[in-house]
């Protein structure tokens, strides 16, 4: 019993015809004859039936046809499955606050150019992208230089500046620079409070009165409750986006000089040993001529 055989059958059965089952299979009648005596040859039981100038199944053939068409869609899963593994395949990291938008252009690009599949898989720090690329679970990892990574190589990729974002209708969006006197008694909206990056920016906002602080848990929710002005939010750059003429419509982005010399390296890790080391480094090359395009000068 083989595949071709399966195939003929399930034809066959569907179009209760030899001739019209030949055409679809795009082989000889008699092909089709010899697949299904060998067939019931190899059961030792009649399949089909003639009814006048119809092919009608037997009870034997009715009780193998839904395992036939089993048997054909697990062989071409199986060749499928295999099929992927001839195609490389990078898994990549993310820690919070890289632009999704921005990763989806950069694989998009390679994608165009290269016979590449991809893995993305979203960390809750940058710790947990070390210990899966230690791991072996991932292959590469973006995160930013809060940690250091001693047993890991490292790229660094663009210098990163937080961004004071606030919305259209919020009161402070008239400044022309934010100081930390405007921020009494105002609300921010704050993306987990223990994350390294957060605690950088609470260090800045000490004695800061009245400051109240909505936490959540991503910055998407930061800044869809910053455009519905639930407060000011201060992010990463990376996480505001790429999409220039979006963030121009929903936010202002106000200069805040508290922040000017906190910067942060976004940087690629991966092990030095790694088998797909051709494939990262084309992802890395990939990511910083993307953001040198979209961001010229600023790398």
């Amino acid at each position: 019993m083989d595949n071709e055989q399966l195939l003929t059958f399930i034809a066959v059965s569907e179009l209760k015809n030899y001739s019209r089952a030949a055409d679809h299979l795009n082989v000889t009648q008699p092909a089709v004859t010899a697949r299904i005596q060998k067939l019931e040859l190899e059961l030792d039981c009649k399949l089909f039936n003639r009814n006048g100038k119809k092919i009608i199944l037997t009870e034997e053939g009715m009780v193998l046809l839904p395992f036939a068409r089993k048997i054909v869609n697990y062989m071409n899963e199986a060749k499928q499955t295999v099929d992927l593994l001839k195609v490389p395949t990078l898994s990549i990291g993310l820690s919070p606050a890289i632009s999704e938008s921005l990763i989806f252009q950069v694989l998009s690009l390679m994608k165009e150019e290269h016979d590449l599949l991809f893995d993305i898989v979203e960390a809750d720090d940058s710790m947990e992208i070390s210990k899966m690329i230690s791991e072996g679970q991932i292959d590469i990892g973006l995160i930013r230089n809060v940690v250091s990574f001693t047993n890991l190589e490292s790229k660094s990729l663009f210098h990163e500046k937080l961004k004071f974002i606030v919305s259209k209708k919020h009161e402070l969006a008239d400044k022309e620079e934010i100081k930390l006197k405007d921020l009494v008694g105002q609300t921010m909206i704050c993306y987990r409070r223990q994350t390294p990056i957060a605690v950088q920016i609470d260090e800045r906002l000490v004695g800061v009165e009245n400051l109240q602080r909505i936490e959540v848990g991503g910055f998407e929710m930061v800044k869809l409750m910053v455009k519905n002005n639930w407060g000011f939010g201060i992010i990463p750059e990376l996480a505001l986006g790429i999409d220039t003429v979006t963030i121009k419509k929903d936010y202002e982005v106000i200069p805040f000089p508290e922040f000017d010399n906190l910067i942060f390296d976004v940087t690629g890790i991966y092990k030095n040993d790694s088998p797909k080391w051709e494939n990262l480094h084309l992802f890395l090359h990939y990511f910083e001529t993307t953001l040198k395009t979209l961001r010229p000068g600023r790398m």
